[in-house]
């Protein structure tokens, strides 16, 4: 029988494209995720005098590229080193601000969009490397896949679940195969979030520092609210352009704009008190107003993160009734730029140990 090992870690190249298959994160998977490579290869099928009706003579390749999808339980640290998973967000976001708690002592990391993330102050030409170690039938080989961008965020949340996140990442291409990395060393169980340490909040959430560089939250007067699920997806837009810049890979990453759209089921109903499910829906009618929630997931341990979504504009989902069950609602919603707090459409925190990200 085949062997069946596999496992990620992650490297950030200090210049694109340039692998890093030393300094790396180890990530857990949920599924495989090995990137698919598109290769442009071109036929030669030009009238050279020869019998050309026979079938193309030769294929030259042009160009090349990779994406994947990667799904991942979601651990405020990656194994060895730690900052990872914050990496892994950062190379979305653009840039990421970090603070150290003089109470327990950890980081606090906190990432938003920003308008040029590629500029020197932000990520610069840094990229990811995706170190793929695949078992070649009996034989553990390390794949890289080099010059990662990251497109997409998706947290994905369930009762009696772990945490989530889906990203969808694109780069340039698959680099010389080599040995396996060996030794993968994984985040401890207890910094694994899960539907037990989820808070949702909205109303008077307490931001503390300075926007948008904010060291905290508080939710002292803020409502808390129950949902059944939820899913919070962003994206940037990012796409990779191949120039004449004499490469056969893209080079070149043009960025969009920032997305949000953030869902979550919970019971229709109208409570005397708190969040109503019924009043939310309503609003809808009378006026094209904001929402805003806050997403906390406490693992311990002063380890903890945070989405924070401050000005949401609803836009649908409707009450689903049926004979053999109380009814529910599926509120969704779509991000704003709050100019005037927060300075960001979404913000995330990470609390860990890691000193950077």
């Amino acid at each position: 029988m085949a062997e069946n090992k596999i496992y990620l870690a992650i490297g950030e190249e200090q210049a694109r494209g340039v692998r890093e298959s030393v300094s790396v994160g180890f990530v857990p998977l949920l599924t495989p995720g090995i990137p698919k490579v598109e290769f442009d290869d071109k036929k030669i099928n030009e009238f050279r005098g020869e019998d050309h009706v026979k079938g193309d003579t030769a294929v030259r390749r042009m160009g090349q590229k990779w994406h994947t999808s990667l799904e991942m339980p979601f651990f405020t640290e990656a194994g060895k080193i730690k900052g990872m998973t914050g990496t892994l967000i950062k190379h979305f976001f653009g840039t990421a601000v970090t603070s150290k708690d003089a109470v327990t002592g950890q980081s606090s990391h906190m990432l938003y969009p920003t308008a040029d993330p590629f500029s020197p102050a932000n990520l610069g030409s840094k990229a990811l490397t995706l170190n793929f170690n695949i078992n070649e039938g009996s034989v553990m080989k390390n794949w890289p896949f080099a010059g990662g961008r990251v497109k997409s965020l998706l947290f994905t949340q369930e009762a009696g679940q772990q945490l989530k996140l889906t990203t969808e990442m694109f780069g340039q291409f698959r680099d010389a195969v080599g040995n396996e990395l060996g030794a993968p060393v994984f985040a401890a169980e207890a910094l694994r979030c899960d539907y037990n340490e989820l808070r949702v909040y909205t109303g008077a959430v307490t931001r503390e520092g300075v926007a948008p560089d904010f060291t905290g939250f508080g939710f002292k007067n803020a409502i808390a609210l129950y949902p059944d699920k939820l899913s919070v997806k962003i994206e940037n837009g990012m796409e990779d352009h191949l120039r004449l810049s004499g490469l056969t890979y893209p080079d070149k990453t043009r960025m969009g704009r920032f997305k949000v759209a953030f869902e979550m089921t919970l019971d229709w109903e109208d409570p005397a008190s708190g969040f109503s499910s019924v009043a939310e829906f309503n609003s809808r009618f009378s006026t094209a107003g904001s929402s805003n929630f806050t997403l906390h997931w406490d693992a311990g341990a002063g380890h903890a993160l945070y989405i924070d979504l401050p000005s949401l504009h609803r836009t649908g989902g409707d009450p689903n009734y049926n004979a053999s069950k109380d009814p529910m609602v599926t509120l969704k919603y779509e991000g704003l730029y709050d100019a005037a707090t927060t300075k960001y459409m979404v913000g995330l925190m990470l609390k860990n140990t890691a000193i950077a990200v």
